[in-house]
């Protein structure tokens, strides 16, 4: 049974309008009308697929059919079902559809597998709500105390237990929705790129070795707020012109390394923000990104040695007040040739690459082995009502996916 791309397609576009706002952009945040919609209709397909379905604790959305020995440890496919706030039809999305539609297949051809599969539609991956990525996913691994769940509130001041009652799930049993290890053989994810690689390239697919680490910090510079008109420039104690020399000193390193790290300054305040005062104080974040952990941690050390060469070249005082590191995670290298394999028996030849981008794959990479399949992202955008891929190539990316995810389903041990 072939996978039907058009359904594919048609599906993702009836997902799209679960939340699709004036502008063209799609906003399902987790808890929300939206995002039930969008549950809903997938409660839906995954029956017709022949699955049972079932919501956590949490609100993950979880469709299982059945394998032919229940002592197996299951597979576990899928990706998240809430958007960015105005943002595209893919990201997420596809991963759950394409997962449903490769099960759909399996009923219709009447293919069982040994294993159980369950495909997973995960809540809140993009940390809108509570401002905590991949929450879902998080839960499932057990990453997160109950006391901590508790106190999660969202920007209102609205807890997340409230948020779970309203949505007709029982934050009593949080602590029985959590997966043992044991129970679960292998996760597997299917995304959109969300970068240029593979557009660049002409490439349809790609499988992801490692999943960058993330490193944070957030820096306070202080120096001295005067008149700008009575003050002369060699007496000055400048805390912006101090954080522009870090700004663009630490895009520099960026650019110079070649592609093996990121850096990005997305925020910054300055104190007191006149147009006649020279800024005393100037508050900003740096956020880095490296497939490899050394590479972050030597990172850091050029920012630290950057904020001491300012401190003495502009008579500034600088302090990191936090600094937030998530470290780099390498997949699965059986899932990795699992996936090859599968490529091959499709007559593909895909190439591996870092994801610069996090996932619940990540999260889930430390409970189980995990793999991941890219397909293109045209222009490499995402996050935006923009987002698109060519239909052609999700359809590769689907017959790659199906074929890893029979592979897996049909072992009898790991």
């Amino acid at each position: 049974m072939e996978i039907d791309i058009n359904l594919v397609k048609e599906r993702i576009e009836k997902l799209d309008t679960m939340g699709k706002t004036p502008s063209s952009g799609t906003s399902r945040l987790s808890y929300s009308e939206a995002w039930r919609q969008g549950q809903a209709f997938v409660t839906l397909l995954m029956k017709e697929a022949g699955m049972t379905v079932e919501r956590d604790p949490m609100g993950n959305l979880i469709g299982t059919y059945p394998g032919t020995n229940s002592n197996l440890p299951y597979l576990m496919v899928g990706s998240h079902l809430d958007t960015v706030p105005e943002g595209g039809s893919l990201d997420g999305a596809l991963g759950v559809i394409a997962a449903v539609e490769c099960i759909r297949t399996w009923q219709v051809s009447g293919f069982r597998p040994v294993r159980a599969v369950k495909v997973i539609g995960t809540v809140e991956e993009e940390g809108n709500v509570f401002g905590l990525g991949c929450l879902g996913s998080r839960y499932l691994a057990g990453e997160l105390t109950l006391e901590k769940l508790a106190s999660l509130t969202d920007k209102q001041g609205k807890k997340l237990i409230e948020h779970l009652k309203d949505n007709g799930l029982e934050s009593e049993l949080l602590e029985s929705g959590i997966i043992k290890s044991t129970d679960l053989f292998a996760f597997l994810e299917l995304h959109v790129e969300q970068g240029y690689e593979l557009d660049l390239a002409g490439e349809p697919c790609a499988i992801v070795t490692d999943i960058v680490g993330i490193d944070r910090h957030w820096i306070t510079i202080h120096g001295h707020a005067n008149h700008a008109g009575t003050t002369r420039m060699d007496r000055r104690r400048d805390a912006l012109v101090a954080a522009a020399m870090v700004v663009q000193e630490i895009y520099n390193a960026a650019y110079k390394s070649q592609g093996s790290f990121v850096a990005t300054v997305g925020s910054l305040k300055i104190t007191p923000g006149a147009t006649n005062v020279i800024p005393g104080k100037v508050e900003f974040t740096i956020e880095t990104r490296a497939a490899q952990n050394d590479i972050l941690h030597g990172v850091h050390e050029v920012i630290v040695k950057l904020l001491q060469k300012v401190e003495g070249k502009y008579g500034v005082t600088t302090i990191v007040t936090d600094r937030k590191f998530a470290p780099a995670v390498s997949l699965s290298g059986k899932i990795i040739d699992t996936l090859c394999n599968a490529a091959n028996d499709v007559n593909m030849v895909v190439r591996k690459m870092p994801s610069w981008a996090g996932h619940d794959a990540k999260i889930m990479a430390s409970i189980t082995q995990c793999g991941m399949l890219f397909v293109t992202s045209v222009n490499g955008i995402s996050h935006s009502p923009e987002e698109a891929t060519r239909w052609d190539d999700v359809e590769k990316g689907i017959n790659i996916l199906n074929q890893a995810m029979k592979s897996l389903a049909l072992k009898q041990n790991s």
